[in-house]
Parts: structure tokens; C-alpha cells; sequence
């Protein structure tokens, strides 16, 4: 259950950090309706309506839920797929579906599967991201817009034609970019956005600068409050699958919040729990015709930089964005397109880290191919396109890593009953115990990686092999299948394979798939609380099998 920790004595705090969220998160929700090629006013409704919902829902306390760049390029990808006429249902249908499958991820605690999106692809991706973005404000920067629909070819087609670049265009992007340096040097570093965008808005108007394109010329904005619109039942297998993919990356950006900024009390707060109030976020906001939102790390910086003691700071802000529209909704029709490119290429600046990508690069090649990979499908491909391959890569990379990583060592019992690491023998020898020991992850990649770095037991007579399972919860199909052959090879010179460390779990997974048939029950030695100790227990009983199979003979 969330806590909605309304604190008379915090009030003060966060109402003052709402304002100065709201005065940021204004100018944030028009570039953000730009990017995904929609009215401005379906930027506001969304901050209006779902970012105050979804936080009172949240996990965690501070968690700013707006719009981000991610989630609007790929919102613009399937927006364009739309006429003018269906484009604000497609919208809605959208952005309810994707609050949905947000909360029911939340619902059924399924954001633990966000450890699973490694960090090499997390930063290809946003560096591509991040990449996109910048180049895709080329042309309301520049006043030349190109017929290529790809990003990277526009900036290409750009460099050929500067000639048609309109100067004033330019030289607002620029002065706004300038603005917004100074400004982050100064106390109004918070502030800087918003003044950047309304200084160079006004010298435009006063400058007469016809040339230069305002949001009035393609969008009107009339200053009402958000009114409630069902979603198309006949869009839903349309967009269902751009709706999980934009979940996702939804998701996997908050999941970075809620593991690197804690709540009040100290605690990080629960992943699962935030997807839930992005969901209902998501969910109001798509009903009430906006744009769908997710954490964004920056307005959650702002926040807490501004002071916010709690959630409600979050709750405070969507109603003075609401003050804000009724009063003056109507002038942001004037508001100057190059100024708002500006203001996103230097949210894109913001957003690469390059001492996490130097360290990926230098950490190993597969982590290299694997972000360089990401990067690249995210500049060529749709971005939910590139979510999807994004968390294929991680896979892939984990099952690399995890069988590269796989090695297995002997385990030599010395007088004082300790163990001894050694390199594991390549061939067993008669008449031996050798104790093994896997260190790696038992799944099948691996299962089968283990089963080449086995010592030989084809010639080797009477040798017995303890292998050591301690640690290991449950294991695999393919992995019981490489025991029984091992222990099938050993068998047939005259040996015997042994199991030690055995948890409950694995014993019962060994007897419903009737490998005792192959490995006897005693054979198999069930790990206690003393660690090692089955392990010595496995070695003398095997000593002694040994010794009586040499009085026999």
C-alpha cells in the first residue's frame, strides 16, 4: 500500500519546488509535443492529469513522472503513421494501452526483470537515443527541412544544402543555446529553460522575424482545462505491440531512479510498486487526452534540488501547470520553434555520460560490440524497434558472458581438512577421488561448456569423480542430462561419478527425472549447515569404496 505521507510541515518546501518543476516541465511538455508530432496541449493535459495521479501511486517518494525524450521519439514514429483526423485517438488508445501493461507488470511484481537489461545496452541505447534527439532539431533550428525521414540522412542532407539554411532561424537556436550555458553557471540554473525560451520567443516578436517558425503555425492551443475521450476499441491490435515496447522503455528508465535515489526514510523504493503509478499515470493521462509519461531522472533531479520533501510536490506541480494553461495557454502559439529545438538539443547533450561509456569500451569487447550494437540500431531503427534488440542484446550478452565466465577447479583435501584449489586435471587417473567444483551459472549454454572441461574418463579405471553442487538452488534439464553421460562414461570403466552439497530442491529434481536410476541415492550427499562437510563425508565413503574394491581384486 503507498503511503501518501502528507506532511503539514513540508508543505512549504514542496510547494516552492512545484513551482519552480512547473515554470521547467511548461517548456518541456511543448518540446516534448513536438517530438511526438502532436499539439502542445497534449503535453500539458498529461501533466495535468497523469503526473499528479501517478505520483500519489508511486513507490517512490520523489519520482518525477513526465514526459521523456525516449518515449516521444518513439510515440512520433507511430503518430506519423496516423492522418490528422485519427491521429488524437490513436494517441489516447496509445497511451491507455500503455499504462496498462504497466500496471499490470507492477501488479504481478515483475520489476525484478528490469536487472535483466544489462548496462551496456542501457547506455547505447540512450546515447542513440540522446543522438536522435539532437539531430532531429536540425531542421527547426536551421529553417531547411529535409524529405529524408531517417535523422542521420536529414543531418547528411543538411550539410549539402546549406545554402537554404534561414539565418534568423539559426541565430534564435543559437542565442537560446547561449542563453541557457550562462544561465547554468548562475542561481537560475533551474530557471534556465524557461528564460531561454521566453527571451528568445520576445526578441522574434519584437525583431519581426516573419521568417521564423512559431507552434502557432502548425498548432492551434486554446486554454481549457483536459476533457475525458475513450480509447479505439479497432486501434487496440494496431498498436499494441509499439504500446508494450514503449512500456518497456518507460520502465527500464524509472527502474534507474528507483535504484539510485532513495526515499525520506532511507529505502529504495520498490521497483514494481513505481511501475504500478506509472501505469495509472499513464492510464489518466491517456483518458484525459496527453501524452504518456515515465520517470524522468532529470525532473526528479530538479525536484529535489529545488527542495521537495515528498511526493506531493509532484501533485503540486500538475495544478499550477493547470493555473499556468488557463491563464496563458493561448500565448504559447507564439513561442519560437528554433527556440524550442535549442532547448532540446541541449537536453540531448545533457543526457550523454561519457565517463560510463569510457568504461563500458574499456571493461571487455563484448560489452563494446554489445553498446555499439544498441547505439547503431537505435540511430537506423524506430526506437521501439531498438527497445526490443536493446533487451535481446542484454540477453545475449548474459548468456555469452555467463558460459565465457564458466571455469572448474579441483578441490584437493589437505591433512588439516581444508580444501586446496587446483587447476582441474585433463584426464583422470586410476584408482583416484577427484573432487570438482563449477564456478559459473548452471543453465544450458553452460551446461554443455562444463561438459567439454570435464577431465577425460575414457581410459581412466576405477576413478571416482565428487562433484561439488554447493550454492546451487536448482539446476537444469541439459544439466542433468551432462551428469548422466559423465557418470555413464565413468561407469564404464569401472567407476563411479558422486554428487555433493545437493540442496533439497536439486534432490527432488533429481528424483522426478529418475537420475538416481544412473547416480544411486547413495552416492548423492546433501549439503548441512557445516560447510564442506558433504563433502568430506562424499570423499571417505569414496576412499572406502576404493579400498574395497582393491581388497577384492
Amino acid at each position: 500500500m503507498t503511503k501518501l505521507d502528507f506532511n503539514p510541515k513540508n508543505l512549504t518546501a514542496d510547494i516552492g519546488a512545484s513551482i519552480t518543476m512547473a515554470l521547467v516541465a511548461i517548456p518541456d511538455a511543448i518540446a516534448s509535443a513536438v517530438l511526438a508530432g502532436v499539439n502542445p496541449m497534449y503535453g500539458f493535459n498529461a501533466l495535468i492529469v497523469g503526473t499528479p495521479i501517478g505520483s500519489l501511486f508511486t513507490s517512490s517518494q520523489f519520482m518525477n513522472i513526465g514526459s521523456t525524450a525516449a518515449m516521444m521519439l518513439a510515440v512520433g514514429g507511430i503518430m506519423a503513421q496516423f492522418s490528422d483526423d485519427n491521429i488524437l485517438t490513436a494517441l489516447v488508445t496509445l497511451t491507455v494501452l500503455i499504462g496498462l501493461f504497466q500496471l499490470l507488470l507492477g501488479i504481478f511484481k515483475l520489476g525484478v526483470f528490469t536487472r535483466f537489461i544489462s548496462n551496456a545496452v542501457m547506455i547505447g541505447f540512450f546515447t542513440g537515443v540522446a543522438t536522435v534527439l539532437i539531430l532531429g532539431q536540425l531542421g527547426d533550428l536551421t529553417g531547411f527541412y529535409s524529405s529524408y525521414t531517417n535523422k542521420v540522412a536529414q543531418a547528411i542532407d543538411l550539410l549539402f544544402n546549406l545554402d537554404e539554411i534561414n539565418i534568423p532561424s539559426l541565430l534564435t537556436g543559437l542565442t537560446t543555446i547561449g542563453i541557457i550555458v550562462l544561465l547554468s553557471r548562475t542561481k537560475l540554473k533551474n530557471y534556465s529553460l524557461a528564460i531561454a525560451l521566453l527571451l528568445a520567443t520576445a526578441a522574434v516578436i519584437v525583431l519581426n522575424l516573419d521568417s521564423v517558425a512559431v507552434v502557432g503555425d502548425t498548432n492551434q492551443i486554446s486554454a481549457m482545462i483536459p476533457v475525458p475521450m475513450l480509447p479505439s476499441l479497432s486501434m487496440i491490435g494496431e498498436l499494441i505491440l509499439p504500446a508494450i515496447a514503449i512500456g518497456l522503455l518507460g520502465l527500464i528508465q524509472a527502474a534507474g531512479i528507483s535504484q539510485t535515489i532513495p526515499n525520506p526514510d532511507g529505502e529504495y523504493p520498490d521497483p514494481s510498486g513505481d511501475f504500478v503509478g506509472q501505469g495509472i499515470s499513464n492510464m489518466a493521462s491517456g483518458f484525459f487526452q496527453g501524452l504518456p509519461l515515465g520517470g524522468s531522472l532529470g525532473g526528479t533531479s530538479i525536484l529535489l534540488s529545488a527542495g521537495a520533501k515528498s511526493r506531493w510536490a509532484n501533485v503540486f506541480m500538475g495544478l499550477f501547470v493547470g493555473l499556468f494553461v488557463l491563464l496563458f495557454g493561448n500565448q504559447v502559439e507564439q513561442v519560437a520553434m528554433p527556440a524550442i529545438a535549442a532547448v532540446l538539443i541541449v537536453a540531448g547533450f545533457g543526457t550523454y555520460k561519457f565517463a560510463v561509456i569510457k568504461d563500458i569500451w574499456d571493461v571487455s569487447h563484448s560489452s563494446r560490440l554489445v553498446m555499439m550494437a544498441t547505439f547503431l540500431s537505435t540511430l537506423i531503427l524506430p526506437i521501439q524497434q531498438a527497445v526490443l534488440i536493446g533487451i535481446i542484446l542484454s540477453i545475449l550478452d548474459f548468456v555469452y558472458m555467463s558460459v565465457q565466465d564458466m571455469q572448474i577447479s579441483e578441490l584437493v583435501e589437505l591433512e588439516t581438512g581444508m580444501f586446496a584449489e587446483r587447476p582441474c586435471p585433463v584426464v583422470l587417473a586410476d584408482n583416484s577421488v577427484t573432487i570438482l567444483y563449477s564456478w559459473s551459472t548452471i543453465f544450458f549454454a553452460s551446461a554443455r561448456s562444463i561438459e567439454d572441461l570435464l577431465p577425460k574418463a575414457d581410459q581412466a579405471k576405477h576413478a571416482v569423480v565428487i562433484l561439488r553442487l554447493h550454492g546451487r538452488s536448482r539446476i537444469g534439464s541439459t544439466y542433468i542430462q551432462v551428469l548422466e553421460r559423465y557418470a555413464g562414461r565413468i561407469q564404464a570403466n569401472g567407476g563411479k561419478l558422486m554428487l555433493s552439497g545437493v540442496s533439497q530442491y536439486v534432490w527432488d529434481q533429481l528424483a522426478r527425472t529418475e537420475t538416481f536410476e544412473t547416480i544411486p541415492e547413495a552416492d548423492i550427499f546433501m549439503a548441512d549447515e557445516i560447510l564442506g562437510n558433504s563433502t568430506r563425508k562424499a570423499a571417505a565413503a569414496a576412499k572406502a569404496w576404493l579400498a574395497q574394491l582393491s581388497e577384492i581384486e
